[in-house]
């Protein structure tokens, strides 16, 4: 009848309720009651801030934008209805709600990680996705094998690579972002909860240019090499490992090494050597992912003047179906050239 008011879900359809928006994330109701309406993202993205102090260095962690980041603290403070960080704070903190909702957040993520890999390890054929952690010589010059060894066996797993220096790539191995990385076995990993697979020692050599005077000698010694500005790699501090393929090259005498630059690309470091910014002190392998016409390359005179490369993944997944399947194409795989094998 006309006039009669329909109470709401009875013969006519409540109102759409709408939702805010928050740099495209559809913002949930506001009914912590609903665990379902809370992503998985917007969780890590709580704890990466709560963990690291700080919006900036979560991202780092995240390999995420600040922007989306922001987004997802923003998107659960609205489910949960509080707020989560005092951001007047420095470094910032948790407030009183956000420190106890952390413990929970925390839990829920590890079950869910248990979920996940206990289903993945009663796989036969393994169907997944996974991502690996690499660097550029590593992805440029051995990880394509690795990759065709995992599809020729597995071709239902799906894999996204990120790459990285030493710091990060232990940081991606360390809070889930990638479940496998190839790294250098030093600098010396901080976490304990890692294990690892030696796979091949390579040498640190010295690039100069033809005419050198270095050039005309079989090796070069250390005093040789720090009487010269250096480009070294990888970038970074020295808190970092930014440099530490020369100062570990370089043993004692590092402090008094000239270093003019420091770069993550062999080809910059190259560039730099030709442009007579210096000697360029790095991995052999490196080298072989550009061009070094022009150039000549000497081993250096020191005992430490090599680097072991492995594979590191968490201890808590070497059950996993996907780790399993990964070292099995890795250790099938071919090694590349100039490495001697472990």
């Amino acid at each position: 009848m006309n006039g009669v008011p329909h109470p709401p879900g009875r013969g006519r359809p409540a109102p759409e309720e709408r939702h805010e928006d928050v740099d495209g994330i559809e913002l949930a109701p506001r009914d912590p009651r609903d665990a379902m309406s809370l992503q998985t993202a917007w969780l890590r993205s709580f704890l990466a801030v709560a963990d690291k102090g700080g919006f900036g260095a979560a991202t780092l962690a995240l390999h995420l934008s600040q922007s989306r980041v922001s987004a997802h603290i923003a998107a659960l403070e609205h489910a949960l209805g509080v707020t989560l960080f005092d951001r007047k704070a420095r470094p910032i903190c948790t407030t009183a709600a956000g420190e106890l909702f952390r413990g929970h957040a925390m839990t829920a993520l590890l079950e869910l990680q248990r979920g996940i890999e206990a289903v993945r390890s009663t796989l036969d054929n393994v169907v997944a996705h996974m991502t690996v952690g690499s660097y550029p010589s590593v992805s440029s010059t051995y990880l394509p094998a690795v990759l065709q060894e995992l599809h020729t066996r597995h071709p239902g797993v799906t894999v996204e690579l990120h790459e990285g220096n030493a710091a990060t790539l232990e940081e991606m191995v360390a809070s889930g972002v990638v479940d496998l990385a190839f790294r250098p076995l030093l600098p010396k990993m901080r976490e304990t909860t890692l294990c690892h697979r030696t796979i091949w020692r390579e040498d640190i050599v010295a690039v100069m240019r033809e005419n050198d005077p270095l050039a005309e000698r079989a090796s070069v010694s250390v005093e040789d090499v720090l009487a010269r500005p250096l480009i070294g790699n990888p970038a970074g501090s020295e808190e970092e490992g930014g440099g530490f393929d020369v100062r570990n090259t370089l043993g004692e005498a590092a402090g008094r090494a000239s270093i003019a630059y420091l770069t993550d690309q062999p080809a910059t470091l190259v560039a730099l050597v030709r442009a007579a910014f210096g000697i360029g002190v790095i991995n052999r392998l490196a080298l072989q992912t550009t061009s070094t016409e022009g150039l000549t390359i000497r081993t250096i005179d020191s005992p430490s003047a090599h680097r072991n490369v492995a594979l590191f993944w968490l201890r808590r997944r070497a059950d996993s179906a996907v780790v399993k399947a990964f070292l099995d194409a890795q250790e099938r795989a071919p090694l590349p050239p100039s490495v001697l094998a472990m």
